[in-house]
Parts: structure tokens; sequence; C-alpha cells
């Protein structure tokens, strides 16, 4: 369902075509979008059985945008619950797995911050492949710390090991870790950007996690380290789904010019202002507004508000 407002999907193309000019044929929706008949006929009939369109005597007209956009806002809110009912059995996962005598063969208890320091690097050297991270506050590493664990991120990218971190929201309210996500990307870190993240985790290939269940109530308490286990096996699958809801984020082009007039309408855009309220404000017409923001979105690689002002604060536009 998503695909239907993605401009770069073919759902997503034929959708904005069929938008700007129904009723309309086949052969026009086409050339707008950019595909073949066929697939353009593909794409209508898919459009179709998820309710985005219909064909009726004048041709293809789209289904209101307001109401794709509720249906869209339905599956999105039923995968975030089905994402927090997987939280809920990791969490029976995770308390089957504690140890009752305090180490098994696939889990080990951290006691205390120096041997998560410990362990923390220790996961990053063994790596072979790739380091997937789930990155989010509170912080107990000290500014000498945090520069040795930029400089052992970049020797191991250098290596060959890819680093895939999934990064906490606040990393754009803190100016140090703001600047050391932007060197980590321009090293080669792959990074997105999430809301919220239940847990910190560290996992090295397939084989090694490094959880913090609970770092905002307990610090490190319960802090295990994980070996190939069924546990580790559902730690992967909690990441690439969070991984999937990301934001992406790129590296910021500070010689990209923005004219005053879009630099306003992306930061009231990101304020959450509706496209009547940013055209009342500059006294532009809505058409106008609507353009801009479309133009913004693509030259941002965008397709949310929420996407655009990530991506907006990461380039120092706002």
């Amino acid at each position: 369902m998503f695909d239907v407002l993605d401009p770069d999907r073919d759902q997503g193309r034929v959708y904005r075509a069929l938008a700007a000019q129904h009723p309309s044929d086949v052969d026009r929706l086409a050339v707008v979008a950019g595909l073949s008949a066929a697939d353009t006929v593909r794409v209508l009939g898919e459009l179709a059985d998820l309710g985005a369109a219909a064909r009726t005597d004048d041709g293809w007209v789209a289904r209101p945008p307001v109401r794709v956009m509720s249906e869209v806002l339905r599956a999105e809110e039923a995968r975030r619950t089905a994402l927090w009912r997987a939280g809920a059995e990791l969490d029976e996962l995770y308390q089957a797995a504690r140890p009752a005598a305090g180490r098994t063969a696939d889990v080990e208890p951290v006691t205390d911050l120096a041997e998560l320091f410990a362990l923390t690097e220790r996961v990053q050297e063994r790596a072979r492949e790739r380091i997937r991270w789930l990155d989010r506050p509170p912080y107990h590493s000290t500014p000498d710390r945090f520069a040795a664990q930029e400089s052992l991120q970049a020797r191991r990218m250098a290596d060959g090991i890819a680093y895939l971190t999934l990064y906490h929201q606040e990393v754009y309210d803190d100016t140090n870790l703001f600047a050391s996500m932007t060197r980590m990307i321009e090293a080669g870190e792959d990074a997105r950007v999430l809301a919220d993240l239940p847990v910190k985790l560290l996992i090295a290939d397939d084989h090694t996690g490094l959880l913090v269940p609970e770092p905002a109530r307990s610090g490190v308490a319960g802090s295990l380290l994980v070996h190939t286990s069924g546990l580790l096996n559902a730690l992967c699958g909690l990441f690439e789904t969070l991984w999937t809801l990301g934001v992406p984020v790129t590296a910021a082009e500070p010689s990209v010019r923005l004219s005053e007039r879009d630099r306003t309408i992306i930061t009231l855009m990101a304020a959450g202002l509706t496209d009547e309220a940013i055209a009342r404000r500059l006294r532009l017409s809505r058409r106008t507004v609507v353009r801009r923001i479309t133009a913004l979105l693509d030259r941002l690689g965008a397709t949310t508000r929420f996407q655009a002002g990530v991506q907006a604060a990461n380039r120092n536009w706002l």
C-alpha cells in the first residue's frame, strides 16, 4: 500500500499521474508516468485491487488522495501494532533466556559499564562482514571514549566491515553526536533515524549480539552478551524490522544552494503546517506551495514530511 504514495515506484507514478488528470486513458497515463502501456495496465490493475483507482465509462479515475492516505496510515498503524507484538514476544524470549545460575552457553550477563565498553570493542573487532547497531540514549561514554569509538569504527570500515546504524531521533539534539554521525556517514556508514528505539543493540555478523534492554530505566542492568541462538535470531529480526521503518540519512551537502523561499517552505513544512497554512503565511497560491514541496521532496529523496525534515536538518537547510 505504501508504494501508492512513493513517486519512485510504478504504483506511485501512475497514481500521481491519475490524480493530476483523471479521468484518463491508459495511453495518456503511460506517457505521464514514463511507463509502457502494458506496465501501466498492470499497475492500474494493482491500484484497483488496492482501492486506489477505479475504471469508469469515462476512463480511469483516482480514489481521493485523502482516503488513500487514510488507508496508508491504517496500514502503518497495523505494522506498528505488529512491531509491538513482536517486541512483546522478544521480551518473553529475553526473560526465558536469562540464566538462572548467571551464565549459559548462549547468553552471558554483563555486570558493569567497564565490561560493557570492553565487549563493545571486542564484538566490533571480531566482526568479519557487518555490524548492525541500534544507537539510542542515554550515553555513559566520555569524550575520549567517543573519539576512540569513532577511530575504531573508521578503521573497521576501512577493513571492509559494513556498518548499519539506526539512530534515535535525539541525535539531532546533540551537537557532538550529530557531528560524529555525519563524519561516520562520510566515512561509509549506512545510517538511518527512527523516532524511538526500544533497546540498545550491537550485532556482529549473525553470531554475536550485545543487548542493553532497558537503558533509560536501569542503565546496564540486565545487559547480555548473546551468542548464536534463538534469542540472537530474534534480535536480528528486531533490527531488520526497525531498519525498514528508519529514515535514510545522507551526508551533509553544504555546497547545495537553497532559495530563501524554499528554506521557509521546508521549515514551515517540518514544523507541521499544512499546505494551506504555508500558502497563507507566504501569500502564495496553494498550487505553488504544493509544486515547491513536491520538488523539495524529490530533491531530498524523501516521500514523507518527516523524512524531508530529517534530511533537511542533516543538510543544514533548516
